[in-house]
């Protein structure tokens, strides 16, 4: 009896220094997020914080409906992210870019949300496989930091888009519904544009039009399925007649002397005729 009094007391001390370890640990972090917010060009962790417990908790009966659950949180936190540097103000190009995700990370949640109101079926596999990825992407963001708000906002954007990445990389080796891996595809491609995008701002590089590239394969695309018009010879000559030799002109003969019984006229008594 002795000996259970003893393990259990064991265990039970085991668990208490556990669940002190866990809420120290998460002490921490929320400290870590408040003085976060309280820094000028920091202030973003209470953001950051909501929406990693919100994915956490995002899970479905499948990982495309749980890829998708945790999507839809992933953007809001961006949008609540760039809502920030927008009211807080910022360098020009940085707020410009926050407006731009704001835009494009909003109109993202409402497909997201369409598909998971059409119902979602999934691949076999684990239902969350995302859980690893989640942690890395928060760790990444919170540890991310500038000597701006900007340049703070820039480089959370780039862990955050990461994660993006990483999660639709996760649900595409895995498998799942057909539309879903094709919004995966998508999601993956376009968060590594904005990554490089973010970075080449970040080191003062000059972008590229986004449309350049697009605008001369459609116009080379044009001038492949337009024919050339044929080339015309031009119109023969109609055929000149041979020219005809020249003609002398006739020379002028003296008038004929009159008969001598014809009147003398004037003009051939002139010409000694008469």
């Amino acid at each position: 009896m002795k000996r259970i009094m003893t393990l259990l007391l064991g265990a039970v001390a085991l668990a208490a220094c556990s669940s002190g370890e866990e809420n120290a640990g998460q002490d921490a972090e929320n400290a870590s997020a408040s003085s976060m917010a309280n820094d000028a060009n920091n202030p973003f962790g209470a953001v950051e914080m909501q929406m990693h417990e919100r994915m956490m908790a995002a899970v479905g009966a499948n990982a495309s409906e749980t890829w998708v659950k945790k999507m839809i949180e992933h953007h809001r936190g961006a949008v609540e992210m760039s809502q920030i540097l927008i009211d807080r103000g910022g360098e020009s190009g940085f707020v410009e870019m926050a407006r731009m995700t704001v835009e494009k990370q909003s109109r993202e949640i409402g497909e997201l949300e369409r598909s998971l109101a059409g119902g979602i079926t999934g691949g076999s596999g684990e239902a969350n496989p995302f859980e690893p990825v989640d942690k890395s992407m928060h760790d990444a963001m919170m540890a991310a930091t500038g000597s701006t708000l900007s340049e703070t906002w820039a480089r959370k954007m780039i862990a955050h888009h990461q994660g993006g990445v990483d999660m639709s990389e996760v649900l595409i080796r895995q498998g799942g519904d057909p539309d879903i891996l094709a919004k995966a595809r998508s999601t993956a491609r376009d968060q590594r544009a904005e990554i490089a995008h973010l970075a080449a701002m970040l080191s003062g590089e000059a972008m590229p039009a986004a449309d350049a590239p697009a605008a001369s394969s459609s116009a080379r695309a044009t001038d492949r399925a337009t024919p050339a018009a044929p080339r015309t010879s031009p119109a023969p000559k109609a055929a000149q007649p041979p020219a005809q030799p020249k003609q002398a002109a006739p020379r002028p003969t003296s008038s004929p002397a009159p008969s001598p019984t014809a009147e003398c006229l004037p003009e051939h008594r002139a010409a000694g005729h008469c």
